[in-house]
């Protein structure tokens, strides 16, 4: 699970083709098992807290508009190339309450942030894995949030009640969001 931010004059009309993003949010992996099927997974942290995970925008950042970008990724077919699977959500922001500046680096484009050769993306979650997984992209940037990966559920997350899947009706529409959020 990762989550990016990229900030755009007008968050209605950007498309983020020609912008620069920044990761304010990871939950990777962590050894459980002995083979990485059985490890823990930010992709099962969703699925264990209903669909619902809580992303803290970092308050470093300045007021405006935003786009962000929550990725899932799933691995269970990524041991040969072309086997990892995104599942892309983007939503338009406007943060409000924000006493910083723009993070300089790391910074990546999309289309372009990952190959599919990358560690994190060609990867056989069937056997153990060997060391540590690595998330794809670049670091999370200061002030942002690395989760480790079973955890368990926090914020409105922990409302969750028994596996019911739940729907946000955002699409298309801008969001007003403190930064302390």
């Amino acid at each position: 699970m990762t989550v990016y931010l990229t900030k755009v004059p007008d968050s209605a009309a950007a498309d983020g083709t020609s912008t620069s993003w920044f990761k304010i949010f990871e939950n990777g992996w962590s050894a459980k098992g002995t083979v990485g099927d059985n490890d823990n997974w930010g992709t099962k942290d969703l699925n264990t807290c209903c669909g619902k995970m809580d992303v803290k925008i970092p308050a470093t950042l300045p007021d405006g508009d935003y786009l962000l970008r929550a990725e899932a990724l799933a691995l269970h077919t990524a041991q040969s190339s072309g086997g990892a699977q995104f599942y892309i959500s983007c939503y338009q922001v406007t943060l409000s309450g924000g006493n910083g500046t723009l993070p300089t680096s790391p910074l990546v484009k999309f289309p372009g942030a990952y190959k599919g050769a990358d560690p994190g993306i060609m990867v056989n979650i069937h056997a153990a894995l060997k060391g540590n997984y690595v998330v794809p992209g670049p670091a999370v940037i200061a002030g942002g949030t690395t989760k480790v990966a079973g955890s368990g559920c926090e914020g409105c997350a922990k409302s969750c009640s028994g596996g019911a899947a739940t729907s946000a009706k955002t699409a298309g529409k801008a969001a007003v969001i403190p930064n302390n959020w």
